[in-house]
């Protein structure tokens, strides 16, 4: 973070945080976020029934965040609706659970 710290900012930002801060930044402004990626993926317009012709190109912001004065990490994934926040142990967890589950049903 470059500039001065907010006097709200009692800790320095980890190494991961891009997020610029201010001092009038609003309390739910006020959080350490990492550099976002995308990841472009094929999702269901109805998940409850994810059938042919409910599949739709969809851009995922993915970003990892941890909110001033708190110790867990969180990670983002948006637009999902409704948004999936996570701790960075649970996108861990999902990922390490999506990958066996592939593994699984590999038709390779």
């Amino acid at each position: 973070m470059p500039g001065p710290q907010p006097s709200w900012q009692h800790e320095p930002c980890p190494s991961w945080c891009v997020r610029e801060h201010d001092e009038d930044d609003l309390a739910l402004d006020r959080y350490h976020q990492g550099e976002p990626s995308t990841l472009s993926v094929t999702m269901s317009t109805k998940p409850e029934e994810p059938r042919e012709g409910t599949f739709t190109a969809v851009d995922l912001m993915i970003r990892v965040g941890r909110y001033a004065g708190e110790s867990v990490d969180w990670v983002a994934i948006e637009p999902a609706m409704p948004r999936m926040t996570l701790t960075a142990g649970s996108a861990r967890r999902l990922a390490q659970r999506l990958t066996a589950q592939l593994a699984e049903h590999d038709d390779t």
